[in-house]
């Protein structure tokens, strides 16, 4: 910069003042005080420098036009409104490096709301308030700030009614929605929240930027807090709830009054009418982006904002802590549980060939074919609809799925136990004895899944098929395993399947009805007594679960007790459990000499001296052979 003045506050201390001027270099061709400042003895040529507080430097920008000189910043005491607005650095000397190296300073486009200037944001609704604030204030007070606003966001939140028009002329377009706040700015630099969700959006562009935040539940809102005040990603993806628009007019009314802040001044009114006033002003800005972008007018997620019946529905009260589900979402999803539920030639077709490629898979103890076989199985559409017509007491929902499930698993049965029958196999392998003792973390999976399968079913964005798998993982293998058991004539294998397939469907029908109450698909007092069906369902089949689950505590015990475990015969090793009442061991002695009957007895002594319970077992002799 060759020649330039700077005009300076003269409340500041006179000997920092006199400190700052003799560093300058080059040295500003006119000192100026405030107090003796007149815009109209520059021209567009000059450059001033300012060191000046927010109040001076926003007077003094209301008397900028396009024929006014170029003005830059310096750091002040109390210059921080501005400073945000336009990325003026702490330091005077990293500042004052900066106006030097500027070469050309484009006109800076400012934002007007009801004729009043807005140097940095515009924001209606207080709730707003922990998402925007950027204010350095160390690294500790910082985060501890964050908190304290992060806890604000549990604070009660109600969505208001608010008509939107924007754009100009035949273009212009006029919304009715509900929304929780609206971030108006004249550019995204200046603005934590927009600098981090809101991609290629610079300087300049003779556009106002407007997000407009419409959420459905506390708990959206919670995360996206959490996100962008602990986590934040710049240009990470757009929420649903937040709708961006960039337009050069934008007109906000509402019925009664509401409450705003401009440049944090808070006042209220009943209509809002932003514009951007482009080129009226050459204003130096400190950003790393500074180059202007060549992005156009562009809406995004504008469609998902909350109009008509889901407008009104939002209103009404409080938002809930997870979204309820609207009419339309009901409609259609009620529309589809009723289709799955009907017993269709695709569905049996479907639940034979998934059981054949499962009792296959589970002969070639195969877990690639076994999952296979999972994703095949057709058993997602009437389980969650058995779920819904349980929750809200639909008897002919309820009827439809009981008879889709009962022909799907009767086949399931008839085809494992025919594959069984031409199979000349009876091994107990590992795949076949993962499913024939059930315990409470099977029904851990099953809840799980009939989780994930509800809410697939309540959500258009989640692939249902995702859901399919979930839910048929813990469905195909037991069936099979049944099927295979009866064709075997071993009642044990039969019952333990059959155990596990109960506690399976009953666990994924309790979680799916609770997951569809939780997402506002039925009233508490309507879904009471389904509840109380499947969860008396739930608690008798957890009873065998609970000891299932205490003999495998005690078997892994009794392994962790023995292996690896010196005696004075040898070394333990492959400690398996084969029953617990009579206890059966099977054990793998590592000895480094031939062992007789009477070590063997010996060591059935050792062992029950280790365990304290007496044990039958069965021994298996591993002879260490030293190299001459």
């Amino acid at each position: 910069m060759d020649t330039y003045s700077l005009i300076f506050d003269p409340n500041l201390d006179q000997e920092e003042r006199d400190s700052f001027f003799e560093k300058l270099d080059p040295a500003p061709e006119q000192l100026i005080s405030f107090s003796d400042f007149s815009l109209s003895s520059f021209s567009s040529e000059d450059h001033l420098l300012l060191w000046l507080s927010d109040a001076k430097g926003k007077e003094l920008i209301k008397q900028l036009d396009e024929n006014s000189p170029t003005i830059h910043f310096l750091p002040h005491p109390d210059l921080t409104l501005l400073a945000r607005s336009f990325g003026v650095p702490s330091s005077k000397e990293t500042a004052f490096k900066a106006f030097e190296k500027q070469k050309e300073t484009p006109p800076y486009d400012l934002l007007s709301i009801n004729d009043q200037l807005c140097l940095n944001s515009l924001v209606i609704g207080e709730s707003l308030s922990p998402l925007y604030d950027s204010i350095k204030k160390g690294f500790f007070r910082n985060i501890a700030d964050r908190f304290s606003k992060f806890n604000k966001l549990f604070q009660k939140v109600k969505l208001h009614n608010y008509t939107i028009t924007y754009g100009d002329g035949e273009e212009a377009k006029t919304l009715e929605i509900a929304a929780m706040g609206i971030l108006a700015v004249s550019h995204c630099e200046s603005n934590l929240i927009f600098k981090r969700v809101i991609k290629d959006s610079g300087l300049n562009e003779g556009l106002m930027h407007v997000i407009i935040l419409a959420p459905k539940s506390l708990f959206s809102i919670i995360q996206f807090g959490m996100s962008n005040l602990f986590f934040p990603i710049k240009g990470s993806a757009i929420p649903d709830f937040l709708s961006y628009i960039s337009t050069e007019k934008l007109k906000i009314e509402c019925e009664g009054e509401f409450e705003f802040a401009l440049d944090g001044v808070e006042e209220k009114s009943k209509r809002l009418e932003l514009e951007v006033q482009p080129e009226k002003a050459r204003i130096q800005t400190y950003f790393e982006s500074t180059k202007e972008s060549e992005t156009q007018k562009k809406e995004v997620n504008v469609a998902a904002l909350p109009t008509g019946k889901l407008r009104v529905e939002l209103t009404r009260g409080y938002l809930p802590w997870v979204r309820h589900a609207t009419y339309d979402e009901f409609k259609e999803l009620f529309t589809l549980l009723r289709k799955n539920s009907q017993t269709t030639s695709t569905f049996l077709v479907l639940m034979v060939l998934s059981t054949l490629i499962a009792t296959f898979g589970l002969f070639a103890d195969s877990s690639p074919v076994v999952i296979g076989a999972m994703i095949l199985a057709p058993l997602m559409g009437p389980i969650i609809s058995l779920a819904m017509g349980a929750l809200r007491q639909d008897g002919l929902l309820v009827k439809n799925s009981f008879i889709t499930l009962f022909w799907g698993i009767f086949l399931g049965l008839i085809f494992a136990i025919l594959i069984t029958w031409i199979t000349p196999l009876k091994t107990m392998n590992s795949e076949i004895i993962a499913r024939i003792r059930p315990n409470l973390l099977d029904l851990g999976i099953a809840i799980a899944s009939g989780v994930a399968g509800a809410y697939a079913h309540s959500k258009e964005e989640v692939a249902k098929t995702l859901a399919g798998v979930a839910i048929s993982v813990a469905l195909v293998p037991p069936l099979a395993v049944a099927g295979i058991g009866l064709g075997w004539g071993e009642w044990n294998v039969f019952f333990g399947a059959i155990l596990l397939l109960g506690t399976n469907l009953a666990g994924i029908v309790m979680a799916a009805s609770l997951t569809f109450l939780v997402l506002g698909f039925s009233p508490f007092q309507l879904a009471k007594k389904g509840l109380l069906i499947s969860l008396g369902i739930l608690i008798l089949v957890t009873a065998p679960l609970v000891l299932s689950f205490r003999n495998m505590v005690l078997e892994n015990q009794l392994i962790q007790d023995l292996s690896g475990k010196e005696i004075p015969h040898g070394l333990m090793r492959d400690v398996k459990v084969i029953g617990l009442n009579p206890l059966r061991l099977s054990v793998t002695i590592l000895s480094n000499q031939q062992l007789t009957e009477t070590d063997f007895a010996e060591i059935k002594e050792e062992i029950e001296e280790v365990i304290e319970q007496p044990t039958e077992l069965e021994l298996t002799l591993g002879v260490e052979v030293k190299q001459p």
